[in-house]
């Protein structure tokens, strides 16, 4: 397994990655996954900028075995996929929810407008999915 200064290497030649650099880190992210080097200590931390919260929630050990055992790319592609089975299962939900809300009371336009609004964010997130996992497949096929 490799270090994560060298997942951090990879990261930086990345040349889709945003760079985030500041005084005290140097950072890159990309599809919401965030890899920072603390300048002084050298320590490597990712984040994942995706989930809900106050503060980017660090990735899992698992998620972390990832990076390591793959590429900085393929890393990014296995938790954006993650993010979106996520946001798709809240959208589900969501919809449920609305639909039951609808039956049990008179149908409004502003329900009918919801169901409309989550269906249709269900479709992009579903549609980048797609894209990314082609994307990760064509890696894993290198």
């Amino acid at each position: 397994m490799r270090d994560l200064g060298l997942v951090f290497e990879e990261a930086l030649l990345d040349e889709y990655a945003a760079i985030l650099d500041s005084r005290g880190v140097e950072a890159r992210l990309l599809l919401g996954i965030k890899i920072v080097r603390d300048r002084e200590s050298g320590e490597v931390e990712i984040l994942n900028t995706s989930k809900s919260g106050e503060y980017y929630q660090e990735i899992s050990p698992k998620e972390y075995d990832v990076f390591k055992q793959n590429t900085w790319r393929y890393g990014v592609y296995v938790v954006y996929l993650s993010n979106c089975r996520l946001k798709l299962s809240f959208i589900e939900a969501n919809i449920n929810n609305c639909l039951k809300e609808s039956i049990n009371i008179e149908d409004t336009p502003s329900s009918k407008a919801r169901i409309v609004t989550l269906q249709a964010r269900r479709l992009s997130i579903l549609k980048k999915y797609t894209e990314i996992t082609n994307k990760l497949n064509n890696l894993h096929n290198e």
